[in-house]
């Protein structure tokens, strides 16, 4: 069966789809989600059927169907910013505008030919067939001999099949391949609460280890051992690397690599070596260092920019020959750099903007290193120093080279909504519904209006909900990478937020957004104190707190020995500092610094919450609430599943709206190139 629209011919039988005569190649599921649309002509289709349909009701984001649409008007449309066959209907989904002519493709030739409208010179047909296939050949030749004169041939990427090589409930993730043995080691967690731990593949798979760990990487030797990562728990990550025998399954502890750490290991075996990340402390950079397996020796290999709570060299790989490091390097507001490091003298040779947010990088030759973020795959060329789209896809994790012609990597889908809780925890009811991440939860000061961050639509938004009311978004020029603190002001008719490191205050009046403070490059906490707003800016490679008076626009300096997140009431704040424990009181009048809770975590800046005479926190799996006054502390909430990420007090302190991720699954996939 042929559906043909305009110039568009959908060959169902065979899977085919042109556009002016010419085929174009797309993906299965965005070919079955173009079939679909021709069954369903003129209707406005919604998300949640499409994913009965087309995806077969599998659990995927909203933002998936939006970027499967998006590749579908990449392919069909003339013009894909001003779609004219695929619309958007607002609220409910999408629909293709026309109803296409259905041909059966035995039959399209001599119905052509039998309907005098359609009259059609076969003489016509035959050379414009003779043209197109002159020029295809032409430009099969063309692309053929630049890419014999270029040696692209060897280097080009193009994915040709997928497949999961696991299917377990839970999450398979950080695969790691051995040629050799042809072994297949990743680390699995079977549900929110369980630690990740070491499997092997077979069939079916089978444990490698089962302690009380949480394993955060494991890279396989050529000797019948595997080194591994891991932490004593999430919450304080003390770090260490171990060597572990897969026949007896002993563990020994080789060294320590760092507090607050998830570390990164890879094995050189040509010089019986480990390359792993380290840091001392949370609030410093993460650096690249070697360990020698047979003296013990440790050796920094990189100096990464030490900045404020820059997380420095955050992922890296080791070529193929064991010559070169590919390190990426966070630069907070510009475009994280890749670096390229000889491993034998530690010097750079390569320094240039790469792209942001980088999940995996592996190289796949000696000249080329695949990349992933949250946007799709990438390629670098080290020979001409170029970045070139793969794929746009927001499923690709980690990355390593597989068997043969492939590539592995962890696909996942994580579902987060927004649940309140009575204050004593007696009752658990959604505040939000999606399949998408609803984060940020952030209650007035007032009423029980709440804003928070949603990917829902497939690009992130913040959305106001107010009591009885519809939710609306408080739209946002230009793109919202990530958000760190949002707050209401005392009447709930301002919220500040720290939107991609800037300060910025929406109206509820003006349904506008303003930049605040514009000379600050890096703010992450934001909070109104009565009729000003404080915020944390990090300032000659110090973070600490400052005062903006929105009357005039003053802005003021509030702390001189380091601050990070802050609220207050009157002439007391309290606040926490970027690389040291403790929840702190400053009485603004006189100076006087105090401690309020001695033993605070650094990585709980963004667990805390003042609310009339009362602090209230989370701390591990537990939710406390301390009196300023007596320094009682009673626990209000244990959450039996995993801990929330975040959660935000009401202003009559009668519920909590906290983050509760619903479903989160991930599996080893195997990407085959040609």
């Amino acid at each position: 069966m042929q559906f043909v629209f305009g110039d568009i011919v959908v060959d169902t039988e065979q899977v085919k789809l042109t556009k002016g005569a010419m085929q174009i190649e797309c993906e299965p599921r965005v070919f079955d989600l173009m079939v679909y649309f021709c069954l369903h002509p003129a209707e406005a289709i919604s998300r949640e059927e499409l994913i009965t349909h087309v995806w077969d009701g599998r659990i995927v984001s909203d933002a998936a169907v939006n970027r499967a649409v998006g590749e579908l008007r990449k392919i069909i449309e003339d013009d894909p910013s001003s779609p004219q066959w695929i619309k958007t209907v607002s609220k409910v989904g999408y629909k293709l505008t026309v109803t296409p002519e259905v041909l059966t493709n035995k039959a399209t030739i001599s119905n052509n030919l039998q309907t005098p409208t359609n009259t059609v010179n076969t003489s016509v047909i035959t050379n414009k067939a003779i043209w197109i296939s002159l020029i295809l050949l032409f430009i099969i030749v063309w692309i053929y001999l630049q890419i014999t004169k270029s040696g692209l041939d060897k280097t080009r990427l193009i994915i040709t099949e997928r497949q999961p090589l696991t299917t377990s409930v839970g999450s398979a993730f950080n695969p790691f391949y051995h040629e050799k043995s042809n072994t297949l080691l990743y680390l699995y967690r079977s549900s929110l609460n369980a630690n990740a731990q070491i499997y092997l593949k077979q069939e079916p798979s089978i444990p490698i280890t089962n302690d009380d760990y949480y394993y955060t990487d494991v890279v396989y030797a050529d000797t019948g051992y595997v080194f591994a990562s891991r932490v004593n728990n999430l919450q304080q990550r003390q770090c260490e690397i171990v060597k572990i025998e897969l026949d007896s399954q002993k563990v020994d502890s080789i060294l320590g690599c760092g507090e607050g750490n998830i570390s990164q290991i890879v094995y050189d075996n040509s010089n019986n070596r480990l390359v792993y990340q380290y840091r001392p402390s949370i609030s410093e950079p993460y650096a690249l260092y070697s360990y020698q397996l047979d003296t013990g020796r440790k050796i920094q290999i990189t100096h990464p920019q030490q900045r404020g709570n820059n997380t420095g060299d955050y992922v890296f790989a080791l070529s193929p020959d064991n010559q070169k490091l590919a390190i990426v390097e966070y630069l907070g507001d510009g475009i994280d750099d890749i670096k390229i490091v000889d491993i034998n003298n530690n010097k750079t040779s390569i320094s240039l903007p790469f792209i942001n947010n980088v999940f995996g990088l592996v190289w796949r030759t000696n000249d080329q290193i695949i990349a992933s973020n949250n946007d799709g795959l990438y390629e670098f060329s080290v020979k001409e120093l170029s970045v070139n789209k793969i794929e746009m896809n927001d499923q690709y994790g980690r990355l390593a080279i597989g068997a043969g012609k492939s590539i592995l990597t962890e696909w996942s889908r994580t579902t987060i909504n927004i649940f309140r809780y009575s204050n004593n925890g007696t009752f658990k009811h959604p505040m939000t519904a999606s399949r998408g991440a609803n984060t940020n939860p952030t209650l007035g000061n007032s009423s029980n209006i709440m804003a928070f961050l949603s990917d829902r639509t497939g690009k992130k938004q913040i959305y106001i909900q107010d009591e009885n009311k519809p939710e609306v978004i408080a739209t946002f020029d230009g793109e919202i990478e990530y958000v760190d603190v949002m707050a209401w002001s005392p009447d709930d008719d301002i919220l500040v937020a720290s939107i991609n490191n800037r300060l910025f205050a929406y109206s509820l009046n003006n349904k506008s957004w303003q930049a605040l403070a514009q000379q600050y490059k890096k703010v992450h906490y934001v909070s109104f104190v009565g009729q000003t707003i404080m915020f944390s800016a990090e300032v000659d490679g110090q973070w600490n707190i400052w005062q903006l008076d929105l009357r005039n626009d003053e802005i003021v300096q509030v702390t001189k020995k380091g601050g990070y997140s802050v609220q207050g009431e009157g002439r007391l704040i309290y606040f926490t500092k970027f690389n040291h424990d403790g929840l702190y009181k400053l009485d603004l009048t006189s100076g006087e610094e105090s401690k309020v809770i001695d033993a605070y975590p650094i990585v709980g800046w963004r667990h805390w919450q003042l609310r009339g005479n009362s602090i209230y926190y989370l701390q591990g799996k537990q939710y406390f609430v301390i009196d300023i006054n007596s320094g009682n502390r009673q626990a209000l909430k244990n959450f039996d599943d995993e801990k929330p990420n975040r959660c935000h007090l009401s202003f009559r302190q009668d519920l909590l709206a906290c983050e509760h991720v619903e479903f989160r699954t991930s599996n080893i996939w195997q990407l085959k190139w040609l």
